[in-house]
This record gives C-alpha cells, sequence and structure tokens, in this order.
C-alpha cells in the first residue's frame, strides 16, 4: 500500500513538471526581439536625424545607412527625397532640414524651364538655390553630396495631354557653380537620353555641396541651356527626385 502511495506521488510530480513545462513554452515575448547590429543600427538612424535637426523623414523620403570601412568612425546615410507634381510657389514647411535642401533644388530646376522664351541658346543668368535656416550639426554632419537628379513630367498630366508631353526640345543643360576650380555639377545631353524624352537623368559631376550650405543661405549657379524649340506642352507639371548622401561622424 505505501509502495502504491509512492508511485501515485511521484506520478503526480512528473505530471505539474509536464504541465509547467508545457506553459513555459506558450509564453510569447512583450517585444521582438532585436540583435545588436540592429540596435545599433537604429542608434546610428537617431543620430542622423538629431543632426537635422532631430526632424524625422517625411512620407516624400526614405533613407538607409552605409558604413564607411576606411573610417569606422564616419557613416553615410543615403536619403531619397520626392516630389509628386511640383508646384514651384509651393512654400509649404518641411520639418526635415536634409529633405528641404532636395525640395529647393529640385524647384530651381522646373524654375529655369519657366524661362524659357525661344528656340535658342537660352542666357537665362544666375539662378539662386535658396539654402533653408538649417538646423545642423556640423559636429556631426561632415560632408554633403548630391548623387542624383532626375525629373519627369507627371504621369496623369501627361496622359491627359494625349501623351505629348516631352522634353525633346532640351539638347543640353549643365548647371555649374558660378565659382571655383571645378564649377559644374550636373550636365545633361540629349544623346544619352533613355526613357523617350519623357525624363531628364542627369550626369553628376562634382555633387559636392558641403561647403556651399555651410557658408551661404543662397548658392548662386549658372545654368546653360539649349534647346531646339519650344515645349510643346507649355504647362509645366513635373515630378522629380534628388538622392543625397550626407557623411556623418558618430559621436561614440
Amino acid at each position: 500500500m505505501r509502495n502504491l502511495f509512492k508511485i501515485l506521488l511521484l506520478a503526480a510530480v512528473v505530471a505539474l513538471a509536464s504541465s509547467c513545462l508545457k506553459q513555459s513554452e506558450s509564453i510569447t515575448p512583450i517585444a521582438e526581439v532585436r540583435t545588436l547590429a540592429q540596435l545599433q543600427r537604429e542608434s546610428m538612424m537617431n543620430t542622423a536625424l538629431l543632426a537635422a535637426g532631430n526632424n524625422e523623414l517625411s512620407a516624400a523620403a526614405n533613407a538607409s545607412l552605409e558604413t564607411n570601412t576606411a573610417d569606422p568612425t564616419i557613416f553615410y546615410l543615403n536619403l531619397k527625397y520626392n516630389i509628386v507634381n511640383m508646384d514651384v510657389y509651393d512654400t509649404a514647411s518641411i520639418p526635415n532640414s536634409f529633405e528641404q535642401i532636395g525640395n529647393s533644388f529640385l524647384k530651381v530646376f522646373a524654375k529655369i524651364f519657366l524661362k524659357l522664351t525661344g528656340s535658342r541658346t537660352v542666357n537665362i543668368g544666375n539662378v539662386d538655390l535658396p539654402i533653408p535656416d538649417l538646423n545642423l550639426d556640423f559636429s556631426i554632419v561632415k560632408s554633403f553630396k548630391v548623387t542624383k537628379v532626375f525629373v519627369e513630367y507627371n504621369k496623369a498630366y501627361d496622359a491627359s495631354t494625349g501623351n505629348k508631353a516631352s522634353f525633346s526640345f532640351v539638347n543640353t543643360f549643365d548647371l555649374s557653380r558660378v565659382s571655383g576650380v571645378n564649377p559644374l555639377l550636373i550636365s545633361y545631353k540629349k544623346a544619352k537620353n533613355n526613357c523617350l524624352l519623357k525624363c531628364l537623368s542627369f550626369d553628376i559631376v562634382d555633387g559636392d555641396i558641403f561647403n556651399l550650405i555651410k557658408a551661404s543661405k543662397s548658392i548662386p549657379l549658372k545654368p546653360f541651356l539649349t534647346i531646339g524649340s519650344l515645349p510643346a506642352v507649355t504647362e509645366l507639371k513635373l515630378d522629380g527626385q534628388i538622392d543625397l548622401q550626407i557623411g556623418l561622424k558618430l559621436p561614440f
């Protein structure tokens, strides 16, 4: 009888332990498990946003991070900023300083095309690229480059014209700094167009504008534009994309 009691007690202990074990296996973590690399990357992104006035990116932009193998204390924020159906007169506030620069840059192109008046080499004169009142920490921000500039006719607008909107009237387009040893920033040649003349994709000759944005509230630029005719569609409805690379020095 005593042996039977011991057997029953042992069976109860085993059953209880098995029940506890099953319960522990069903516990769901209250937060997503993240690796040390993911946490470090999140910290780096927060540092980048802090350098831009502690403002998160808008829905019009997305960013990625890239480390510098030559200098592990530097990383790069690669920012893609888009404008859809840009309004050159829109002065809506953009909280992120990096995006503000991209916005200003793209609108300069639209304003240049508004000045077209005839079939010839166009002497537009200097244009100013306004630099917003930046809230940048230059102890963190160490470089600033334009890596891509792209504009195209808004697709919905193009469809409304019977697909007549075209950049075929543009033969060449250069945009340069007013001064400097290597003033040319970007360049376009019609012969290299690969989007059926619906867009302008520029070659970046020297997109480094770091010293310019540090030194001034506006950057004087010299456009040089040759056209073969006036545009068939005169209303300016453009989309645009600019890619920026910002070098940041880690504070830790």
